[in-house]
């Protein structure tokens, strides 16, 4: 009896060992829960499933994985039954994966009851039925796909047995003709009460051609609808065969009444439009994207002397004046290239007798739906009296305005070199002066012959600005005063001569680095000025700590020279000052010498080259000023 229980209790170790095993490798996901469905032991294939380690799950409610949306669904069909007890189905839902995704389950619930019967556990047994649930969604989007596209296209399908007398009508036919489909239909009620009269001997020849024949048919019909509408059909028909003879027809039905109704629109607008193209009094042409005339009218012909079937072997380029080749040419490619849709301009054409006929061109792109260009619609006009009369008149206005521009422009240099003059000497001077309380101060003979070399160069700086401002005074009634090529270090070097008192004075580092853009086409004595201007300006308006740094740079940006004076000065607020910066006599730091005409003279000179001057400043912060001189200039004066 000992022996036969332990046999027993070896195949009970035995079989839970292969249960153990087959839970365990089982390719479902196998769980079990407490009541209230917290996860006490997960089978291993759940990490192949979504990624989490078993330990990972346990503890954990199935509710916080479950997607909110089917959170409801499972509880009521699934959870609560099994807890009470009562049977279950399948239910299928999302659940989240570890790498944020959701994966779709099918699970089965079942109660574990015990010995008293009462439910302590639920099982829980899980299949990935991801790839069905897509497909079935896919097929699903399909059928609603079709459905609407039968509806929109108006499309419905039909099947006649010539054997059995069936007749059946897809939903979409019945829709088409406006009939209850709840009433059915046969042959002798689409003869008798749908059919259109004049059209139903063409519908009648074309089925006995597919019963004895064996022909497919496609026809444009009229049919009445079931409240008395006169409709435009499609009708496709095929045979249909059963055992190798034709025993039906099949096909499809498409409403086209909206399509036949812009049929007769475009019918009606292309006869209003060729009225309108061969009576307008103005030249209408057609072109095509080669600039080849497809049609034009008599008007266009006689405006250039041409009869209309002479100018169909042409292009429009053939009877243009040769200096207007380009003009609307760009225009043109960006009509072929779809960057706009119409253009305008003047230009002139060469009549047939030799003489120019000056047109306003007014041209418009005809595209298909899919965007390509179909041809160009023109409209002509001649403007050739109006053009002699327009210049006759600018003629006259230009002689006005040059004498205007001429007196202006003198005004203009007889004050700005009075400016100069002014403005230019008093740094220069005040620099001596400066240089020479040095040398009254020096203590010994090597500083007073220091100084006095310092004297002799600022004197011999001031001289050759004198010298330069009086040659160009000198030469102001010559039409022009050409710039020349300098090296901004050379010019700079001379100004910062002036400065040295000052420099020195103030503990002033000046940093110059030209090496971006060595040289300038350019006035010297303006460049000079502008030089002068700023450095005194960054002098005058500096801090007493730190030591006062300006720099000086060039480089060359977008076609042009910039010139960038950057100091660590006091600096302006701009916000409060920063539409005065540059105005005549406006200072904003009243503790410092200067009477307001630096910076003005400065951006006048600039702006009179052709350039510009911005200015970035923060009070405390210093202050930088963007100079974009012009790349080469010549100027009146």
């Amino acid at each position: 009896m000992e022996e036969r229980l332990g046999q027993e209790g070896i195949k009970l170790d035995q079989n839970q060992d292969l249960y153990r095993i087959l839970i365990e490798t089982s390719r479902e996901l196998i769980c079990l829960h407490d009541p209230e469905g917290i996860y006490l032991y997960v089978n291993p294939i759940i990490e192949t499933l979504t990624g989490f380690k078993p330990e990972e799950m346990l503890g954990r409610n199935p509710y916080d994985f479950i997607h909110p949306d089917d959170r409801e669904r499972i509880l009521r069909d699934s959870h609560n039954p099994a807890k009470e007890g009562r049977p279950t189905v399948a239910s299928q839902y999302r659940f989240l994966k570890k790498n944020g995704d959701y994966i779709w389950f099918e699970t089965l619930t079942q109660p574990l009851r015990n010995k008293e019967g009462k439910v302590t556990h639920l099982n829980t047994t899980s299949r990935d039925v991801t790839d069905q649930v897509q497909l079935t969604e896919s097929l699903q989007q399909e059928k609603k796909f079709s459905s609407i596209m039968s509806e929109l296209a108006k499309v419905g399908a039909w099947e006649s047995n010539i054997e059995t007398g069936h007749l059946y009508w897809s939903s979409e036919i019945y829709k088409i003709l406006e009939r209850d489909p709840s009433l059915g239909i046969d042959r002798e009620t689409v003869y008798r009460k749908y059919s259109y009269a004049e059209d139903m001997e063409k519908l009648r020849e074309n089925n006995l051609r597919v019963y004895q024949k064996g022909e497919t048919y496609s026809v444009e019909h009229r049919m009445v609808t079931e409240t008395g509408r006169v409709i435009w059909v499609r009708t496709q028909g095929k045979p249909a065969y059963s055992e190798g003879r034709i025993v039906g027809v099949y096909g499809a039905m498409q409403d086209i009444t909206l399509s036949k109704l812009v049929e007769e629109e475009i019918r009606l607008s292309e006869k209003k439009f060729s009225e309108a193209f061969h009576s307008s009094g103005n030249g209408i042409i057609l072109l095509d994207k080669n600039g080849h005339f497809l049609e034009l009218n008599q008007s266009f012909a006689k405006m250039i002397g041409y009869e209309p079937d002479e100018l169909l072997f042409k292009s429009f380029q053939d009877i243009t004046y040769p200096e207007d080749l380009n003009v609307g040419a760009e225009a043109f490619r960006k009509i072929i290239d779809g960057e706009r849709n119409g253009a305008q301009f003047a230009k002139r054409y060469i009549h047939r007798k030799g003489h120019i006929v000056w047109v306003f061109i007014t041209g418009v792109a005809v595209r298909k739906d899919s965007g390509e260009l179909m041809f160009i619609v023109a409209q002509i006009q001649d403007i050739s009296r109006k053009r002699i009369l327009e210049n006759i008149l600018r003629e006259k206005n230009a002689r006005l305005r040059s004498v205007g521009t001429h007196l202006k422009e003198r005004i203009s240099q007889l004050e700005e070199f009075n400016q100069i003059v002014s403005h230019n000497m008093r740094s220069p001077i005040g620099n001596i002066s400066t240089l020479v309380k040095f040398l009254e101060e020096a203590e010994t003979e090597e500083e007073r012959v220091e100084y006095m070399d310092y004297l002799k160069t600022t004197s011999d700086q001031l001289l050759t600005t004198l010298n330069e401002i009086v040659e160009v005074i000198k030469i102001r009634q010559s039409p022009k005063v050409v710039s020349e090529e300098i090296l901004f270090e050379s010019v700079f070097s001379r100004v910062k001569a002036m400065f040295l008192g000052q420099i020195l004075e103030c503990d002033a580092e000046i940093i110059a680095d030209f090496s971006e853009s060595p040289s300038i086409v350019y006035p010297p004595v303006y460049l000079e000025s502008i030089f002068l201007n700023l450095l005194s300006n960054s002098l005058k308006y500096r801090c007493e700590s730190p030591h006062p740094v300006i720099r000086f740079r060039t480089y060359w940006s977008h076609g042009n020279h910039v010139l960038e004076v950057q100091d660590n000065g006091l600096g302006i607020d701009l916000n409060k000052h920063g539409d005065q910066i540059f105005k005549l006599h406006k200072r904003f730091h009243r503790n410092t010498d200067g009477r307001g005409l630096g910076l003005f003279m400065t951006k006048n000179q600039i702006e009179s080259l052709g350039g510009e001057i911005h200015v970035e400043s923060t009070p405390g912060q210093g202050t930088k000023f963007i100079i974009h001189l012009s790349k080469a200039n010549e100027f009146a004066i």
